[in-house]
C-alpha cells in the first residue's frame, strides 16, 4: 500500500492478522511509518514515486498494490512507476477528483475509487477487500465524517462525494451514502 494518510489508515484498519504480515506500506512521514510497524505491517519510509522505495516494498513481486495518497497527480505518477515495475499485480487507486478515472484506467489501474462513481459502480472487489456504498446509519447522523468508524472513506450527498480527509468537515445527514472498505473474512 502506498500512502498512510486517512484513507490508508482505514484500509489497514479493515485488514486482519494474516494480511498484515505480508503487507508493506510506503509513506514519507516517519511518525506514520512507525504507526504502520506498530500495527504489524512492514513500513517503508519513502516516496511512492521513487522506484527505490517501491523495490524496497517488494512491489515487483506484489500481487496487489493499493494507492491511497492525497494528491491525485502524485497517485498517477505512482501508478506509472508501479506498472513499470509490475504489470501483473492488481492495482487499486483512490482519486479525489472524478476526472482522473479514465486516465487511471488508461495507465493501468485495475480498480478506481473516485468521486463520480454512480452507486452501482461503487462496489468493487480487490481479492479480500470490498468497497461498498451504504446508507448512513441512524446513530451516524449528525457526526462529522472523521468521527465515523475508520472503515468509512467518504460520504455522498446529492451526487457529490466528500472524502474523509478533505479540509472542510462533512456532517452526516439522513439520505447520505457512505463509501466503506470491508475485508472479506475467509
Amino acid at each position: 500500500m502506498i500512502g498512510y494518510g486517512e484513507r490508508g489508515q482505514r484500509v489497514l484498519g479493515a485488514m486482519f492478522g494474516p494480511q498484515l504480515g505480508s503487507l508493506a506500506v510506503i509513506d514519507t512521514d516517519l511518525a506514520r511509518a512507525n504507526l504502520v510497524s506498530q500495527r504489524g505491517a512492514r513500513s517503508v519510509l519513502g516516496n511512492g514515486t521513487d522506484v527505490t522505495a517501491l523495490r524496497e516494498a517488494d512491489v515487483p513481486r506484489a500481487t496487489r498494490v493499493i494507492v491511497t495518497v492525497a494528491d491525485d497527480a502524485v497517485a498517477l505518477r505512482i501508478l506509472c512507476a508501479v506498472r513499470w515495475l509490475n504489470d501483473q499485480a492488481i492495482v487499486m487507486v483512490a482519486f479525489h477528483e472524478p476526472h482522473w478515472r479514465e486516465v487511471g484506467l488508461y495507465l493501468g489501474a485495475d480498480r478506481v475509487v473516485e468521486d463520480a462513481s454512480p452507486p452501482d459502480d461503487c462496489t468493487c472487489e480487490l481479492e479480500d477487500l470490498v468497497f461498498v456504498e451504504r446508507a448512513v446509519l441512524r446513530n451516524e447522523i449528525g457526526l462529522r465524517l472523521t468521527e465515523c468508524a475508520p472503515e468509512v472513506l467518504a460520504a455522498t450527498r446529492e451526487n457529490t462525494r466528500h472524502w474523509r480527509d478533505q479540509a472542510e468537515p462533512h456532517v452526516l445527514r439522513e439520505g447520505d451514502l457512505l463509501l466503506e472498505v470491508c475485508a472479506e473474512q475467509p
